[in-house]
């Protein structure tokens, strides 16, 4: 027993002699403590695109299954999935972003704002962080319309695990003085994460043009609901100076290698080796947009376009038809029958390294000639929209077309804009131009939020039996049913902005 004691204490005095160190020699010097704020920036810029957990997933539910389908830029035969062509809900569908966006996009953005406002010699990270959220939490309130904002992401700083669902006003008031003063603060002479911004690779004047751009885009959103603050927002935006050229679009850079966050999300989506939706006949061009293609004598037609042999012909091009579900395809006479002879998105939309374009140069000229149109800022319309029209057509180019100037003028030529027309008509060229382009970038989302602002193109709904739209393309999507259960704040939200429906309009969409 006594030999038992000795051995014990003995044991006891050497631990307590090892411990005085223990911090110094346990420390892992290939396991930092603290990330560095380069590899942060990096991670949240690639999260930003749709990415996070599951590659692709949100992406693919929100970006393909409802807004691809409901902008009639894609359809498929597969409406018990691809829900979205028929306006039917499934709720993990509807909430993918929600779900994905807070434990991985904000909540890392919200950590990078914080560590970086410790250090004033990051100031163009902080900066660049601050885009980011805007961009992201953009998407989410456009997409839901009240969502949780100024608490959202601060649950292992503050302890706010139900974070209250703020206005969508008032996140758009938010979100204009986050661009301008990040976009203030930018600075050439502090340091620059040349290597970790995917984005502009360390060109702080364009990441200001974009801030504005940005900055455009948010202001015409209002321009139903407020439309004194949409002028002066806009007015400042093109003050303070726009995307100048295609080479200003803001576009996340992707590594090519593999799944994952070194991925396009889109691109994993269609690409035969990660989801296989393109090869598997899960989606195709829809018959709405390769016709406006054919009509509009669009040449990204043979960019974007092909059959399942590879054939690329714009003439043989065939769009699947809107809301047809697969008896109702195969009730059709051959070969219109089949889903394996309609056109998909080209091998080339879905290379692993494409750039995912956030916003365009194209995108923001077209609002640049609308808010001219409406008096809000200095210039010439037809300049403006002949400079989005031309870069559209050239854009396509980032995704292996080879478009020259002489295709741009040709489209040009044959789509002018309606100098003498109505403002009707007017907003009509502009904005199926910016629906051409967003379609053709796989951009839906942005699509569908400035669809629901202008109503244009005219679209023509589908009314299949059981939706859940009274036949009319849906408005928002439905919040995640697991809120309802983890967070009361959501209730709040419902009762402020009406009921959680697809036909509920969010604040800045209205009649």
């Amino acid at each position: 027993m006594i030999r038992k004691i000795a051995l014990i204490l003995c044991l006891i005095g050497t631990l307590g002699s090892c411990t005085k160190d223990f911090e110094t020699i346990n420390v892992n010097p290939n396991a930092p403590s603290s990330v560095p704020l380069d590899y942060l920036l990096a991670q949240s810029t690639l999260f930003i695109t749709g990415e996070g957990g599951d590659p692709g997933y949100r992406s693919w539910r929100t970006n393909f299954i409802y807004a691809a389908m409901m902008m009639q830029h894609m359809s498929s035969v597969e409406v018990g999935f691809y829900r979205g062509t028929v306006y039917t809900f499934q709720g993990d569908l509807s909430a993918a972003w929600f779900e994905r966006a807070y434990p991985n996009s904000i909540k890392n953005l919200v950590n990078l704002i914080e560590l970086s406002k410790a250090d004033a010699k990051q100031v163009n990270i902080l900066s660049m962080a601050r885009i980011l959220r805007v961009i992201e939490i953009g998407v989410l309130t456009d997409v839901y319309g009240d969502v949780p904002y100024s608490e959202a992401g601060y649950a292992a700083l503050t302890g706010t695990f139900s974070p209250k669902y703020d206005a969508q006003k008032d996140i758009y008031a938010d979100m204009l003085k986050e661009l301008e003063e990040a976009g203030n603060a930018l600075s050439a002479s502090a340091y620059i994460p040349a290597t970790a911004d995917l984005v502009f690779g360390g060109d702080i004047n364009k990441w200001k043009r974009a801030a504005n751009s940005l900055m455009l885009r948010f202001a015409m959103r209002m321009q139903k609901v407020d439309a004194a603050a949409a002028q002066t927002w806009a007015k400042k935006a093109a003050d303070r100076g726009l995307m100048t050229s295609i080479d200003d679009s803001f576009g996340v850079k992707f590594a090519n290698t593999g799944a994952g966050n070194n991925a396009n999300p889109n691109s994993w989506n269609m690409f035969p080796g990660g989801r296989g939706i393109v090869t598997a006949d899960n989606i195709q061009w829809g018959k709405t947009y390769i016709d406006a293609m054919k009509a509009r004598k669009d040449p990204r037609l043979g960019v974007v376009s092909a059959l399942k042999s590879g054939d690329k012909t714009p003439d043989k091009q065939i769009g699947l038809p809107i809301g047809t579900d697969a008896t109702m395809l195969a009730a059709l006479a051959a070969p219109l029958n089949s889903r394996a002879n309609y056109s998909r998105p080209a091998p080339n939309m879905y290379n692993l390294g494409n750039t995912q374009f956030v916003m365009t140069y194209t995108e923001s000229e077209l609002l640049k000639a609308e808010a001219i149109e409406r008096g809000w800022v200095t210039g010439t319309a037809k300049t403006a929209y002949d400079n989005g029209v031309k870069a559209g057509i050239k854009q396509i180019n980032s995704y292996g077309g080879t478009l020259t100037d002489a295709d741009a003028e040709t489209y040009l030529a044959a789509n002018p804009y309606p100098t003498t027309g109505t403002l009707d008509a007017k907003m009509d060229a502009i904005h199926t131009e910016f629906w051409m382009s967003t379609g053709s970038l796989l951009q839906h989302i942005e699509a569908w939020a400035n669809w629901r602002r202008t109503g244009y193109p005219k679209l023509t709904p589908v009314n299949y039996p059981g939706n859940e739209t009274n036949g009319q393309i849906p408005r928002r999507l439905r919040y995640s049913q697991g809120e309802y259960g983890v967070n009361p704040n959501i209730d709040a939200a419902v009762a402020r902005q009406g009921a959680d429906l697809f036909t509920t309009r969010v604040w800045w969409d209205k009649q």
